[in-house]
């Protein structure tokens, strides 16, 4: 009797799984199995469609194939977009795919032929023309490549209620001091600063710049000291 009773388990178990399998090609082999919505998450400087495109996943592709090749869609992704740290996918309802987006930070731009292009983490430039700088990150002009990956990392590391301040560095070295910066802040003033001390220094604006009756420049390349503009005759 107890034979009989597992010989009748292991026939209803083995239905099931045929049944299962049958639906489970039924859907793959439908359009149901097809990408019917897509959500793009985490992204900040890039856009959501520039995503997508890079992934080619369209209304055509199903999530079993995207699911199986995930791994070789996210390094054709991150190659064609580098300031994609990395990209995951996930599927909803068995009909949604929603892409999962880490980005390198972006730490400016640097303007080149009259073109800009991003700078992300580590100094590396994005070979991509863009006709205007996006978002609210500084310019960085008449640096080389290895100044401009030591500086990028310097203002990466800044307080952020001084790098939302800063609008444009520029690499303005004098027979005195090589190291010597310019930076132009979004609040009308100017900085002279150098290099290797900037970051420490950079910190003590926000007070200096509010004991500041006129817009001027101040001086932190040796000491610490500001002076109002020249008033144009």
């Amino acid at each position: 009797m107890l034979k009989k009773k597992r010989i009748r388990i292991s026939k209803n178990s083995l239905i099931f799984i045929i049944v299962f399998v049958i639906v489970l090609i039924a859907y793959f082999g439908s359009s149901l199995s097809k990408v019917r919505n897509i959500d793009v998450k985490g992204v900040n400087d890039l856009g959501a469609q520039q995503v997508i495109d890079a992934t080619k996943i369209d209304d055509n592709s199903t999530l079993l194939n995207i699911l199986i090749h995930h791994k070789s869609i996210s390094k054709k992704t991150e190659r064609a977009l580098p300031s994609i740290k990395s990209i995951s996918f996930r599927t909803r309802n068995l009909r949604d795919l929603t892409i999962d987006v880490k980005e390198h930070p972006t730490l400016g731009f640097i303007y080149k032929n009259g073109e800009y292009y991003r700078i992300i983490n580590g100094g590396q430039v994005i070979d991509k023309k863009m006709s205007s700088p996006i978002g609210n990150y500084p310019i960085y002009s008449n640096f080389g490549a290895k100044r401009l990956k030591k500086m990028s990392n310097i203002y990466a590391e800044l307080p952020s209620n001084v790098k939302t301040n800063v609008s444009e560095i520029y690499n303005s070295p004098t027979k005195l001091n090589p190291y010597r910066i310019k930076i132009d802040m979004n609040d009308g003033n100017k900085v002279i600063a150098d290099m290797r001390t900037v970051k420490s220094k950079l910190k003590y604006y926000p007070g200096m710049a509010a004991q500041m009756k006129k817009k001027g420049t101040i001086d932190l390349e040796i000491g610490a000291y500001s002076y109002p503009f020249k008033d144009k005759k």
